[in-house]
């Protein structure tokens, strides 16, 4: 397996942890009985708990730009030394999110969250080269 390929698998792991602590940071806050329930009154999680819930979020926001890149790649046969920098560079910069999105200062969130999107554009340029 690719190196960019192995990037794909960390960042599926990553979202699956962010996963599992945005729902126990919900069950926790809002309860069994929300969380079990139609849900038909909508209610957010705050805080700390919220940041993670939001970071989540944004994860699954982006992940399949993330993967649509790998795949491009690799369909055109042109994954390369630039698809996996680009690849580990996105892993690596939304692992560094969640605790930026959770407890840094302004400011830091952003910067990571650039930071994955270059490693999208890292990958595309395989494309190009």
């Amino acid at each position: 397996m690719t190196g960019d390929l192995w990037a794909l698998a960390a960042a599926m792991l990553l979202a699956t942890l962010q996963l599992t602590l945005s729902s126990v940071l919900t069950l926790r806050q809002l309860g069994g009985a929300w969380v079990a329930g139609d849900r038909d009154e909508l209610r957010e999680v705050t805080g700390i708990s919220g940041r993670f819930v939001r970071a989540h979020r944004n994860l699954l926001e982006i992940f399949p730009q993330f993967v649509a890149a790998l795949f491009l790649v690799h369909a055109a046969h042109a994954a390369g030394s630039l698809s996996v920098i680009g690849a580990w560079v996105f892993v690596i910069a939304r692992l560094f999110y969640v605790p930026a999105y959770a407890f840094a200062p302004p400011g830091v969130r952003p910067v990571c969250w650039l930071a994955a999107q270059i490693g999208i554009f890292a990958i595309l340029t395989d494309l190009f080269v």
